[in-house]
């Protein structure tokens, strides 16, 4: 019988943060985590930028950092956007990505026998796309249609009524992906510096686990990560958010009856 109590998942966490990890920081500033697992022999390698919703800035509320995510895989100076894929399936790897409040993730899961090129096709990634063009209007219809999906969703409509009523300072209370209006108005110039100026290493974490030997993780992420030049950052302002003096509600009614909804503090 499996026990669901508090205690049971306090005691899991508690595990999980007395696990073994190694750390190094990279002289460009970069952050690597390393934990070491021969039980099977795979690994599974992220690269975590800190680089979401919330730092957006004067873009705060446009889903700039999730269209980023989105244009990422569409090519390198040396890779077209297809070839990233089908790289990492001959591997027999899968290649993945997502975009929340505070970091975007890129992760590859993959044989340990594929960890120097599981690397180097991230940091290809990460520091060499090329954002083109011809698929910016592409994959923003493609994010468009995912905005009205979520629209059309009630789990989607009460998660954002519930970050909106609970903050009304914060940027939680903004969309991660955006919202459509401002969305639409997002250019390559913009996307194209705010990938510039996120995308460096010293507002980088990589971190892997699986089957590698420490020096070889060492060896191998100094070789793909650390000749990228560390780059100034821009300090970002995060509106504290001011105390609730008084309870809030949200009622929310969907469009031929499709969603009744209501959201208290």
């Amino acid at each position: 019988m499996i026990d669901h109590s508090r205690n049971f998942a306090t005691q899991i966490v508690e595990q999980l943060y007395r696990q073994p990890s190694l750390r190094k920081d990279l002289a460009n500033g970069l952050t690597s985590l390393h934990y070491p697992d021969f039980s099977s022999d795979i690994i599974s390698m992220q690269v975590w930028v800190k680089a979401g919703s919330i730092h957006e800035g004067k873009h705060l509320g446009s889903g700039l950092s999730h269209f980023l995510e989105h244009m990422l895989f569409k090519g390198t100076g040396q890779r077209e956007g297809k070839a990233i894929a089908r790289e990492v399936q001959e591997l027999g790897g899968q290649i993945n990505a997502y975009t929340t409040y505070d970091r975007t993730v890129y992760y590859i899961n993959a044989p340990a026998t594929a960890f120097a090129q599981v690397a180097e096709m991230l940091s290809d990634l990460i520091f060499n796309s090329t954002l083109p063009a011809a698929e910016l209007e592409k994959e923003r219809d493609v994010i468009l249609r995912e905005i009205d999906m979520g629209l059309d969703d009630p789990d989607r409509c009460l998660h954002q009524a519930l970050f909106n009523t609970a903050f009304k300072k914060h940027p939680y209370r903004e969309p991660v992906i955006g919202h459509r209006a401002l969305f639409k108005k997002v250019t390559r110039d913009t996307l194209w510096d705010y990938y510039k100026t996120h995308y460096v290493p010293n507002n980088m974490v990589v971190c892997l686990a699986g089957a590698i030997e420490p020096a070889d993780c060492d060896a191998v992420i100094e070789t793909y990560f650390g000749k990228a030049e560390r780059q100034c950052l821009p300090s970002v302002y995060i509106q504290p958010e001011p105390m609730q003096l008084a309870a809030r509600r949200n009622d929310l009614i969907g469009d031929y009856n499709v969603f009744r909804g209501t959201v208290s503090f």
